[in-house]
C-alpha cells in the first residue's frame, strides 16, 4: 500500500523473518533514545533472492533535524557489520505534510558519500480515507486510525465516533481474528478514550452485534478487569489503614480485592455474553474465595458460555 513496487517483488508466501537481535547490535550507540519501532527484516523475493529491509518509523509531533543522518548511520552500520546491502525505508507518521527528509550526504574535495531512501508519508492519505476503509487491505484501517488520531486531538466525542466507524469498517473487511486483534490493539492505543467513553464505545459495539458473542476480544476487557483489581487493592489498603492493625490491613486487602474482582467479572460477563447473562452474578457473589474469583476472571475471555464459569467457582 505504501510502497507498491517493493510489495510486488516480495514473495509473501514465505514468512518475513525479523532480525531483532541483529538490529540491536548495530543500533546500540547509534540511536538517540528508544526507537523500538525501527525494524530490520529479511524477505524472500519472487526471483528467489533475498534482501534485508530496514523499516524506520518516525512517530513524533515535530520535525527531527537528525532523522536523515540517523537513517544513513543505521544503513551504513548494517552494511559494515554484516556485509549486507539493506534497503532503507522511512515511514513518517508526523502531522506536517511538507516534512519528508529522503536523503543524507556530504561532499568535500571530490569525496562524496550519501544515502537516498523512499519515504512513505501517512498524511498523503488524508484525502483518501474512504478508500482506506473500503478496501481489502487491513493496513488501510491502521493508516486511517492514525489519521483519525491526528484529526481528533482534544475532541474525545469525535474520537469515539471515529473508532466506531473504523471498527465497523474492519468488520466489513472480513479480516482474520489475528489481524483484528492487532488492529483493535492499535486503535485502542492511537485513539485512546477517557474511561467513560471507552465503556460507551464497547457497549455500542456489543449492542450492534446483538446477543451473539463478540468475535474479537479487546484489550478493553483486560483493562476493565485490571481497573477492578486495582480498585480492590486500593480499597483494601485504605480499609487496612483505617483499622490501624495488621489484621485490619490483611482483611481490608482481601475484602477490597474480592470487591474489585466481582466488579471486573460483572463487566466482563456483560461484554462477553450480554446483559441477560448477568443473572449469573447472583451465584458468583456467594463465592468467598478470592482465588476462585480470580479463576473466574481469567476464564471469561475463553469461556464458551456463561454457565461454564461456574466450574471455577468452587472454593
Amino acid at each position: 500500500m505504501l510502497l507498491p513496487a517493493a510489495h510486488g517483488e516480495i514473495d509473501w508466501s514465505v514468512p518475513v523473518k525479523f532480525l531483532d537481535k541483529e538490529f540491536a547490535r548495530v543500533a546500540r550507540g547509534a540511536r538517540a533514545g528508544s526507537r523500538a519501532v525501527d525494524r530490520l527484516a529479511e524477505v524472500v523475493l519472487r526471483d528467489g533472492g533475498q534482501t534485508w529491509v530496514l523499516v524506520h518509523i518516525e512517530v513524533q509531533a515535530q520535525r527531527d533535524a537528525d532523522f536523515a543522518r540517523r537513517m544513513y548511520r543505521y544503513h551504513l552500520r548494517i552494511f559494515d557489520h554484516f556485509d549486507r546491502e539493506p534497503v532503507s525505508i522511512a515511514v513518517l507518521a508526523d502531522p506536517e505534510p511538507a516534512w519528508r527528509p529522503n536523503a543524507f550526504g556530504y561532499e568535500r574535495w571530490g569525496c562524496r558519500a550519501g544515502l537516498e531512501y523512499p519515504v512513505a508519508k501517512l498524511t498523503d492519505w488524508a484525502g483518501r480515507v474512504d478508500e482506506l476503509r473500503q478496501g481489502s487491505n487491513p493496513f488501510g484501517i491502521a493508516i486511517s486510525a492514525h489519521l483519525a488520531s491526528l484529526a481528533t486531538r482534544g475532541q474525545p466525542e469525535s474520537r469515539m465516533q471515529q473508532r466506531l466507524a473504523l471498527y465497523r469498517a474492519m468488520r466489513r473487511m472480513g479480516v482474520s481474528q489475528e489481524q483484528a486483534s492487532a488492529l483493535i490493539t492499535f486503535m485502542d492505543w492511537v485513539l485512546e478514550l477517557p474511561e467513560e467513553l471507552e465503556d460507551r464505545f464497547w457497549s455500542e459495539v456489543r449492542e450492534e452485534e446483538g446477543e451473539t458473542t463478540m468475535q474479537y476480544m479487546s484489550r478493553f476487557e483486560e483493562k476493565a478487569m485490571e481497573r477492578g483489581r486495582l480498585a480492590g487493592r486500593q480499597e483494601g489498603r485504605q480499609e487496612g489503614r483505617q483499622e490501624g492493625r495488621q489484621e485490619g490491613r490483611q482483611e481490608g486487602v482481601v475484602l477490597g480485592r474480592r470487591d474489585g474482582l466481582l466488579r471486573a467479572i460483572e463487566l466482563g460477563i456483560d461484554l462477553r455474553f450480554g446483559e441477560k447473562a448477568l443473572g449469573l452474578m447472583d451465584h458468583i457473589r456467594r463465592v468467598t474465595s478470592v482465588e476462585a474469583l480470580q479463576r473466574i476472571t481469567d476464564a471469561i475471555k475463553d469461556a464458551q458460555s456463561p454457565e461454564e464459569l461456574l466450574r471455577y467457582a468452587a472454593d
